[in-house]
């Protein structure tokens, strides 16, 4: 086996005393987990049942409790996991500590799987080498389940796990020293799941979808290649659906498209994802009742952002300006239109929404405005209702001693050191409230910069029909319209462009 043993030890530097094996399974002695709390049970299997799993001398029997050890852990896993992604932003404290203690526990897991890979290469020729391969395999899972869970949290993966994730593949399966076989196949499989996964960029999709974006990753990783970087390769193929890694830096890679002049390319690994972007396309262009390979769970819409995403996004078009001012926020379509519809307010004393009568309806929150760009916005939370944000969603925002309303989609929700932060798309210097014929309300943008030179409309899901024809009025004065095409699409609303008639 051509690894390193110190780089798997600075990959996994830790370890505890070996003791004799115990005769009795040490998972046995878990109480009943069906009954007891996620909390206790991940505890549990922290504190008491891995310290002694790791003391079990024989390397196979070790791996054995480990597994079942993994099992038990599971459905606590699971339950944490759920909780932490359908919880509101910023996490309240106790879901904070529960997603802290589940991270703990997967990466006490990974830790002893590693202690097993450490264990085979320091014995070598007394241990199978699968033995390795399979907790290596682990290792990596491990590592990409803690990434999956920061992602939940609406943060961002650490550059640790990002090194840890590069050496892992680097050791196992470096595609300059051996070919893929039986054993290697599925580390690398993890590791292109894991690289794909941030590829897709989850902070620009809305939470909901995560559970799908990562079976599309899992599913798609099987068509992503990875290969040595050189020059030539990089001349022969275009930049698109493109990244290049480099394993010391502690993020998944740089898309060739944004690649400076000049970069250095030793030590690092090429990963194509060309086929990937081509099984997505199929995905959207199949007909009805016509199989397709792979056939992924995700709706059109999610594709068409999952396409964007992986193409790589354009540079920012503006120069950013650093503001401190404060600002108030409300989220959420109906809160949105009802907060448009006559119930803005300055920041004059009397105007407190405390102080108006009948108060409002809508939770407002304050966040802060770090940058500001003549599209957009970047905000952080300070205080107010937790709320479900997440990119895809209608938000208005006032700043502090303006009256001014900016009605944004937020295209990104991330924790950035303990704090949460969205970034805004801004999409109309004027926007107005709405009746729509069948009833109901809607926002209407009366000029779309980012998008062309029609007017939009944010309307909830199925409130509107394609090629329907609209008559509305806009400060007291008819307009006629047409719906044109879809510009965004959620669970949450349906952004479109309108289209004036033909005369």
């Amino acid at each position: 086996m051509t690894i390193s043993l110190l780089r798997l030890r600075l990959l996994m530097p830790f370890s505890l005393p070996l003791a004799n094996d115990e005769s009795e399974p040490i998972v046995s002695r878990l109480p009943a987990a069906a009954s007891a709390p996620a909390g206790r049970v991940i505890a549990h299997i922290s504190d008491v049942l891995l310290p002694r799993i790791i003391r079990v001398r024989s390397l196979p029997q070790r791996f054995q409790q480990l597994e079942a050890a993994s099992q038990e852990a599971e459905p606590a896993l699971a339950e944490i996991e759920q909780q932490t992604n359908a919880a509101p932003l910023p996490l309240a404290a106790d879901i904070q500590n529960a997603t802290l203690l589940a991270d703990n526990l997967i990466k006490r897991l990974a830790q002893c799987y590693g202690g097993i890979a450490r264990s085979v290469v320091k014995h070598r020729g007394s241990e199978p080498a699968s033995l390795f391969y399979q907790s290596a395999q682990r290792v990596m899972a491990m590592l990409a389940r803690r990434q999956l869970l920061a992602y939940r949290a609406s943060s961002l993966p650490s550059s640790s796990s990002w090194r840890q994730l590069h050496a892992l593949y680097r050791m196992a399966c470096d595609p300059s020293l051996q070919a893929l076989n039986g054993d290697t196949a599925p580390i690398e499989h993890e590791y292109l799941g894991a690289l794909l996964l941030a590829y897709l960029d989850p902070p620009r999709q809305a939470r909901g979808d995560l559970d799908l974006i990562h079976d599309c990753a899992r599913q798609l990783a099987a068509y992503a290649v990875v290969s040595e970087a050189t020059i030539e390769a990089l001349i022969r193929q275009t930049t698109e659906a493109r990244f290049l890694v480099r394993s010391e830096e502690g993020h998944p890679g740089q898309p060739l498209s944004r690649l400076a002049a000049n970069s250095p390319f030793t030590g690092t690994l090429l990963v194509d994802c060309s086929q990937v972007l081509a099984a997505i396309d199929r995905n959207l262009s199949r007909q009805p009742g016509k199989p397709v390979q792979p056939e992924l769970a995700a709706p059109p819409a999610l594709l068409q952002a999952l396409r964007v995403a992986l193409c790589g996004r354009r540079a920012r078009r503006f120069t950013r300006t650093r503001l401190f001012p404060h600002a108030d926020l409300v989220g959420g379509l109906d809160a949105v239109i009802h907060f448009l519809d006559g119930n803005t307010y300055t920041r004059r004393a009397l105007d407190a929404p405390g102080l108006m009568p009948g108060g409002p309806t809508f939770a407002t929150s304050e966040w802060l405005l770090i940058d500001e760009s003549p599209d957009g916005f970047r905000v952080r939370f300070v205080r107010g209702d937790q709320s479900h944000l997440s990119a895809g969603q209608v938000v208005a925002l006032q700043p502090r001693e303006s009256s001014r309303i900016h009605v944004c989609l937020v295209r990104r929700a991330v924790t950035v050191h303990n704090h949460l932060e969205l970034g805004l798309q801004l999409l109309s210097p004027q926007v107005s409230v709405v009746a729509l014929p069948k009833g109901g309300h809607a926002i209407f943008l009366h000029s779309l910069p980012a998008f062309g030179s029609y007017a939009g409309l944010i309307a909830l899901p199925g409130a509107l029909r394609g090629q329907q024809r609209l008559d509305l009025k806009v400060h007291g004065h008819p307009i006629e319209r047409r719906i044109g095409r879809v510009l965004e699409a959620n669970e949450a609303l349906e952004f479109v462009a309108l289209e004036p008639l033909s005369r």
